[in-house]
Formats: structure tokens, sequence, C-alpha cells
């Protein structure tokens, strides 16, 4: 599709180019309206046309030039346009994005957290063994000294 458009701006401005200088010698006269004064039924009273000769070719030259610019504005226009939903939708994304892998850290140090809690927990069940076989042996002792 690009290239069918720049295909088709080549051969326009092949053709203006063609037409500028085929008219090259021609001139046109371009009529300003200047100092009037308008009545209440429309009327111009002591207006005055100011004349000027132009050639067609650098008229044909200006109409293109000042086409080229009016299009270049408006693209720029929807491009800045463009261009700022995609820096909001970027930054929509790099929240999203930042949340995961903050959701993601907070994973990793709840899984440390749960290992850490597992050992004190294992750590708290051998002391308690220990403790229960002593407890069981002092027991034993007390039942040996109460005995004899």
């Amino acid at each position: 599709m690009k290239k069918i458009y720049l295909g088709l701006s080549i051969v326009l401005l092949l053709c203006v180019i063609y037409l500028a200088m085929v008219n090259f010698n021609n001139y046109a006269l371009i009529n300003v309206l200047s100092g009037m004064d308008i009545h209440r039924d429309g009327l111009v009273a002591n207006g005055q046309y100011l004349a000027k000769a132009v050639r067609i070719s650098t008229y044909t030259v200006l109409i293109l030039l000042s086409g080229i610019f009016v299009g270049a504005g408006t693209v720029y226009m929807f491009l800045s346009a463009q261009k700022e939903k995609v820096k909001a939708y970027q930054r929509e994304l790099e929240k999203t994005s930042i949340s995961g892998l903050d959701n993601a850290s907070r994973v990793e140090v709840l899984e440390a957290k749960i290992k850490t809690l597992e050992k004190a927990f294992n750590t708290v069940i051998d002391e308690r063994t220990k403790l229960e076989v002593q407890i069981k042996t002092l027991n034993a002792e007390i039942d040996n000294l109460n005995k004899g």
C-alpha cells in the first residue's frame, strides 16, 4: 500500500512539474479587492481592484508547496496524537508489568518466609522430642528412686 501511494505521489508531482514547465511563459492576473466599503444591501462602493500578473508556473508551484505544507501539518497533527496514545498505553503496560514483577517478588519473599518458618518449626519439634526424651528419663529415674 505504501508503494502505491508513493508511486501515485511521484506521478502527481511529475504532472505538476510538467504543467509548470508548459505554462512558464503564460501569465495570469490575480485581482485583489481592496479599499471596500460594504453597504447594507451588500454592494461595494469605492472599491478598487489591485491586479498582479503572475506566471501560471509560479502559481502552480506555490499551490503545490502550500498543499505539501498543509498535508504535512495534518499528518503531524494525527501522528502526534497517536504518539501520545502510544505513550499512555506504554505507561499502562509498564505499570501492569511492574505490578506483575512486584507480585512475583512478593511471592518470592513469602516463599522465603515459609522456608524460615518451616526450619524454625522443625527445630522446635526436634527440641520438643529431646525434651520429651529427657522428661521420660527423669520420670524413670524418679520412679527408680521411689522404689528403692
